[in-house]
């Protein structure tokens, strides 16, 4: 139990004092704007678009805070997430190109059209690159999308399933303003 405190006292210890050294501006606040495709299981093909708005106290870490629409076709589902996330950073070239990796969780607000499903709560993981001026800024990430929503009376759309399987691969493209 001893070793087990000295460890986390120490990783805790290490973390505070490197963080000084990776942290040497942060960007502060990000406001962006994006458009969105999702290919859910069951869904198919969904587009849209959001907005978030992202906190980069430190050049490696951040955290955001999303709300978005995408719309699916056939059947006709609306889907309005509302995610938070957070990013480890790398930033390279003064900070014009900035990967990143991170994970996410969102509560999923589904509106079907002729059939009853009900508003889930989802996760990600996501990749990244932002690249461009310190002011403005092109962004494009890929994620994966767990997430799996309880369905009412889809005899005709979903073939009656019980759960609608809504993972998928998504793709946000668009621009961020750094404050």
């Amino acid at each position: 139990m001893r070793a087990r405190r000295s460890l986390i006292l120490v990783v805790v210890v290490t973390l505070a004092f490197t963080s000084g050294v990776w942290a040497a501006r942060g960007s502060g606040i990000e406001f962006g704007v994006f458009g969105s495709y999702l290919d859910a299981d069951d869904l198919g093909d969904g587009y849209g678009g959001g907005a978030k708005l992202e906190l980069q106290a430190f050049d490696w870490m951040s955290v955001d805070a999303r709300a978005s629409y995408i719309t699916f076709d056939n059947p006709d589902v609306d889907m309005y997430p509302l995610e938070l996330a957070a990013f480890f950073n790398i930033p390279l070239a003064d900070e014009q190109i900035v990967p990143y990796a991170g994970v996410g969780a969102g509560y999923y607000i589904l509106d079907a059209s002729g059939f009853d499903m009900d508003d889930e709560v989802g996760f990600f993981p996501v990749v990244g690159l932002e690249f461009g001026a310190w002011n403005l800024s092109f962004m494009i990430e890929a994620r994966w999308l767990f997430l799996e929503a309880d369905v009412d009376d889809a005899l005709d759309e979903l073939g009656n399933v019980k759960d609608a399987e809504l993972d998928g691969l998504g793709i946000n493209a668009g621009l961020l303003f750094r404050f």
